[in-house]
């Protein structure tokens, strides 16, 4: 663990008691807090070692194993401690207080916490051995998690947003790697599931709902980037319109670019201009919807002038003809 005092690591992994390690703060709390970032009214943290930025933060449904010390203010001896703690989030197997400052964790990650007594032993306390309104400093380290699949999920709850939202979310992930390597099927297919599943949730906010619609956005956008790729522009408008319709016909500068291009593959391109032009309004200084411009009407013009050209020749034969 991360000693604040000495700025350097403890080895946990020797044979020294892991509960024996002395508080590395001893002074006040509130001025603990100063040096840390606000979590809520109830938590104050302190990152020691950055987790994996590839991986998300605890779920609300995992099983998670944890290391952690705790001390209460002014006192050197952890009150509690365990070299290897596992739990299922969201199942009340710990002090909530705990459990809410591993949701903000990734694997890997070691951080402080200061916790109000109000997520602890409330007021009151415990006495003799836990004083009212006490307040403490948790030392944690996030180990690893694995998230808890639908089948250990109530049936009655599998279609809730916060059992359904993670899903998606991974889904849509691995339909980006899937992009990448230029493996547009198993793309679709991602994104397709996620979508469903999305859309057959059921929210309990207005916040969920928000939610929801970004991703979905994120996903159909994904799916027109697919579409395109497989010269299937007639798919790309169809998803378009659930877009226009999630967004409020505000649709983002990304899903107007992959329009245009849709629009310009069947030849509409006066409607692909516009779709560029929109997207320009919402990112002025892109170069590629600039480059797309420029091409669009260079074709414009091209179509316009082999236009003229085969009218001059249809009237030129007619004059012929009369004479």
């Amino acid at each position: 663990m991360w000693d604040m005092n000495e700025q350097k690591y403890y080895d946990d992994d020797k044979d020294a008691d892991y509960g024996a390690v002395a508080s590395p703060w001893t002074g006040s709390l509130d001025n603990l807090r100063t040096l840390m970032s606000r979590i809520d009214e109830n938590i104050y943290k302190g990152t020691t070692r950055e987790g994996h930025e590839e991986r998300d933060p605890v779920p609300e449904k995992a099983r998670v194993s944890i290391r952690y010390r705790a001390y209460w203010e002014g006192e050197e001896a952890a009150f509690e401690s365990a070299k290897l703690q596992e739990f299922e989030t969201g199942g009340d197997m710990v002090l909530k207080g705990l459990e809410a400052a591993v949701r903000t964790m990734r694997p890997y990650e070691q951080a402080d916490f200061v916790i109000s007594n109000e997520l602890l032993f409330g007021e009151l306390g415990a006495p003799p051995h836990i004083k009212p309104k006490a307040d403490a400093l948790f030392q944690v380290e996030v180990i690893d998690y694995s998230p808890i699949p639908d089948n250990e999920i109530p049936k009655e709850e599998r279609d809730k947003f916060y059992v359904v939202f993670p899903q998606a979310k991974d889904l849509y992930k691995e339909g980006k790697i899937w992009v990448k390597r230029l493996r547009y099927p198993n793309a679709v297919t991602a994104f397709q599931k996620a979508i469903k599943s999305l859309k057959n949730c059921r929210m309990a906010n207005v916040e969920e709902e928000r939610q929801q619609t970004d991703l979905l956005i994120l996903l159909s956008l994904g799916l027109m980037i697919c579409y395109n790729s497989k010269k299937k522009p007639k798919w790309t408008c169809n998803v378009m319109k659930d877009i226009r319709r999630l967004s409020g016909n505000n649709p983002p500068w990304r899903t107007l670019f992959q329009e245009g291009r849709a629009l310009a593959e069947l030849g509409e391109y006066e409607r692909a201009r516009k779709a560029y032009l929109e997207a320009q309004k919402k990112q002025p200084d892109n170069e590629y919807i600039k480059d797309e411009l420029f091409s669009i009407s260079k074709r414009m013009n091209n179509l316009e002038k082999a236009r003229q050209e085969l009218w001059e020749r249809s009237m030129t034969r007619f004059n012929t003809a009369d004479d």
